[in-house]
């Protein structure tokens, strides 16, 4: 008795807005064609397509076949042996044969960006030469062109040349006779060239007459030195006709060889059409790709009804999109609400969503999540008839009955009005009943009602969810939005108000009430304001997680710009060290006068050079890096009050802590709102505000890092501390220490003209001994070294021949 669920959810209209989004009659049957299937692999195959044709298009391109004429009908016609299309089919064929290589290049360079598009095109076959050799026997006309065959060609050129010499025959006998003017002309009757002759006059020319004029006052007449002529020419013209039926048959059979891939071509064609088609239909409806949930969750968020919408659209409104959740626990919606509200729209929104999203159609929301359901089962709409002796309340419970016994834990059920046709309190418990026993089968089920015993039974049921559509008190019409949690009122009063009826009518009816309806109407009126204060709240929680994004955006933007303008600043400071330590070593080489020993000077100035560079920079930029890293915490805690510190504890030469870095620095001075302040072999300013606090003050230690030293070192051509001394004594230092010794006291002895020093380092451990031959054995000043003799101190003492 019910209608498919397809009818009463209006699927085909949705089909109808497909149809117009086509370009090609193939197209179009392919979106007739569209059923709804459960194979998951297939469904998410054809999003895939769907999804890069929807790419496709937002890059302001498109594709569509509208040159295509409709092939179906030839296609069926080569089906048999012996068959000969016409050449205007031939025409159609070399359509579908030029859209098919146009369709295999379309995609070629775009391969990696569209795979399955690009597939799809690839896998179309290569007509050419069938393509070529139709459109060199059939010319655009229709006509079969004299170069289709040679025979053909010899034939034309017979017919051509046995008409002009009959025509030219007939002209001299007109001239002959001094034909009056009106009968000076040369015609055709039943395909034989004729000529005029006046009635009474026919007997003056031996011939066959053809026929005569309306008036019968003229005949026509082939004179018979004509006929022979005439004859050759209406064989020539059945000999063309034979060669053309050849040339069609021919090309026909070239067709038939080919009507696998012929067929493949057009079912692609035709595939791509429909892909294009519902990607339109997503872009103008602003619809989404559908996701499968592994279980029976269904989550629809800003979900419409597109037929209704396109309606809507036409009449310059706006449709009110739904949102809703199921699935788990919770698998039965209860919906109440006035009448025309929306009711019977959210059970079709719902359906026509399942309906689509197993079809290959995009969704119309902003995303849909669903189950893959065997069957979507509806009882919406009056079902009475008439003819069949059936009431409305009869032709629901008939419905119902079918839908129990086809339903399974993966169907979708849709009911609108349960309980309704019969009496109130009876149809309340009867959908009660019904609605227990499809939980109890774990579909999913939407059921609109006005029962409030159903309210009560959402309220109190476990896996039984309340919704309402909304009804605005203020202006009493519907708002057509859902609310999920609430019970809904019926508000017929209310509407009967807004319709017109009398005050007093209505003020006897809210009398007549009673009071436990009056209580439940008022429990439902603040259910409803709660659940406003509660959206308020959350759009109010909304707007200000937006507001504290934005300040952290803006905090980091700034932090960002920050940072770079400390980096920059390190690195014009660390830029201008190394010219001040370049100019430095050039004037001391310049100083040297000995060539040799100036040569051995820049050679080990040079060296010296590259590897104090080279630690600096690495120090710097461990430096940068660190403190880019440990500013990166100050973004979380950047609005927290920090302690103001005191200006009487900035002391220059204090170790102070500074915000973005993770070790104190030494503070240098105070300039305004300023502060200088030295990070390793960097010197730089900070603001004020930005000292978080103070250590103890301490002596700064002598740094022996090479950044260091390229930080403090001075060089000078005067003797230094070798100048008055051969030998030096290390002992106590570290190793990295009595190297930094050592190369300075080398290079004294080098400018010196020494040959020979001594180094004292004792016997320790033997650890200081091994650095200093280890950075001996590399030192370009160095010739050689090796330990005192015994007597004059052996291993704790090592001798340094310098280079000469």
């Amino acid at each position: 008795m019910s209608r498919p669920a397809q009818d009463v959810l209006e699927f085909d209209k949705l089909r109808e807005l497909l149809r117009l989004r086509t370009t090609c009659v193939p197209g179009r049957r392919a979106v007739d064609e569209l059923e709804p299937g459960m194979k998951h692999a297939a469904l998410e195959s054809v999003f895939a397509l769907i999804r890069e044709a929807g790419e496709w298009l937002r890059a302001g391109r498109e594709l569509g076949f509208g040159t295509l004429t409709d092939p179906q009908g030839w296609l069926e016609r080569i089906e048999g042996l012996g068959a000969a299309l016409e050449p205007g089919e031939f025409l159609d064929a070399a359509s579908l044969l030029e859209t098919a290589g146009w369709l295999r290049q379309q995609f070629r360079e775009e391969a990696v960006k569209f795979p399955l598009l690009a597939a799809r095109a690839a896998s179309i076959g290569d007509f050419r030469d069938v393509h070529g050799a139709i459109r060199r026997c059939v010319l655009p006309n229709g006509e079969i062109s004299d170069n289709a065959s040679a025979t053909l060609r010899r034939i034309r050129a017979s017919v051509t040349e046995t008409r002009d010499t009959i025509q030219k025959s007939l002209k001299q006998i007109l001239r002959a006779r001094n034909a009056e003017a009106g009968e000076d002309y040369v015609t055709l009757r039943n395909d034989r060239f004729v000529i005029p002759v006046r009635a009474e006059h026919r007997r003056s020319i031996p011939g066959v007459v053809h026929g005569a004029s309306a008036t019968g006052q003229t005949v026509f007449m082939e004179p018979f030195e004509t006929v022979e002529a005439n004859n050759q020419l209406v064989q020539l013209a059945e000999d063309e006709a034979a060669e053309i039926l050849r040339i069609l048959r021919e090309l026909t059979e070239k067709l038939q060889t080919i009507r696998g891939p012929l067929l493949a071509a057009a079912g692609r064609i035709a595939e791509l059409d429909s892909v294009f088609a519902r990607a339109r239909f997503a872009r103008d409806f602003d619809a989404a790709l559908p996701e499968f949930s592994g279980t029976n969750e269904l989550r629809l968020e800003g979900a419409r009804h597109p037929v209704l919408e396109d309606k809507l659209r036409k009449e310059n409104r706006v449709i009110v999109p739904m949102t809703l959740t199921l699935g788990g626990e919770e698998r039965v919606l209860v919906i109440s609400g006035p009448n025309t509200g929306g009711k019977t729209v959210a059970l079709k929104t719902t359906g026509m969503t399942a309906l689509a999203a197993q079809s290959g159609i995009p969704v119309a929301a902003q995303r849909a999540l669903l189950p893959l359901f065997d069957r979507v089962l509806v009882d919406i709409g009056d079902e009475q008839s008439i003819a069949a002796d059936l009431s409305t309340f009869s032709a629901h419970m008939l419905n119902l009955k079918t839908m129990l016994e086809a339903a399974t834990p993966n169907s979708l059920v849709l009911v609108d009005e349960m309980g309704t046709g019969t009496a109130p309190e009876e149809g309340a418990a009867l959908a009660v009943a019904l609605l227990d026993e499809f939980r109890a089968r774990n579909c999913i089920v939407l059921a609109t009602t006005h029962h409030d015993r159903l309210k009560i039974y959402a309220s109190t049921t476990p896996g039984v969810v309340n919704a309402a559509v909304e009804f605005d008190d203020v202006n009493l019409r519907p708002t057509y939005r859902l609310r999920v949690g609430v019970p809904g009122g019926s508000s017929g009063i209310a509407i009967a108000r807004r319709l017109g009826i009398a005050t007093a009518i209505i003020e006897r009816a809210r009398s007549l009430l009673t009071p436990e309806s009056r209580e439940a109407a008022d429990l439902i009126a603040y259910l409803h304001r709660s659940r406003d204060e509660l959206d308020r709240m959350q759009r109010q929680m909304t707007t200000e997680r937006h507001a504290l994004e934005e300040e952290r955006k803006k905090l980091r933007t700034e932090w960002v710009e920050r940072q770079q303008k400390r980096i920059k600043e390190l690195e014009a400071q660390f830029a201008e060290m190394h010219r001040r330590f370049d100019e430095n070593v050039a004037r001391v080489v310049e100083a040297v006068q000995e060539p040799q020993l100036r040569a051995q000077t820049e050679k080990s100035a040079r060296r010296k050079m590259q590897h104090v560079r080279s630690e600096a920079r690495e120090e710097m930029n461990a430096a940068v890096v660190q403190a880019i890293s440990e500013s990166q915490s100050d973004l979380g805690v950047r609005a927290a009050s920090l302690e103001a510190v005191r200006a009487d504890r900035l002391q220059p030469g204090t170790r102070i802590r500074v915000r973005g870095f993770s070790k104190p620095v030494l503070l240098r001075r105070i300039d305004g709102s300023a502060a200088e302040i030295e990070a390793g072999p960097l010197r730089m300013k900070v603001a004020l505000e930005e000292i978080t606090g103070v250590e103890e003050a301490a002596p700064v230690a002598k740094s022996s890092s090479p950044a260091a030293k390229l930080h403090r070192v001075t060089v000078t051509s005067q003797p230094g501390e070798a100048g008055n001394s051969d030998e030096i004594n290390v002992i106590g230092m570290t190793v990295e220490e009595a190297r930094d010794r050592l190369d300075k006291f080398l290079d004294d002895a080098a400018l010196a003209r020494k040959t020979r020093i001594r180094i004292i380092h004792g016997h320790g451990t033997g650890a200081l001994r091994k650095g200093i031959g280890d950075f001996l054995a590399s030192h370009p000043l160095v010739e050689k070294h090796s330990f005192e003799t015994e007597e004059h101190g052996g291993k704790a003492v090592t001798i340094v021949e310098l280079q000469r």
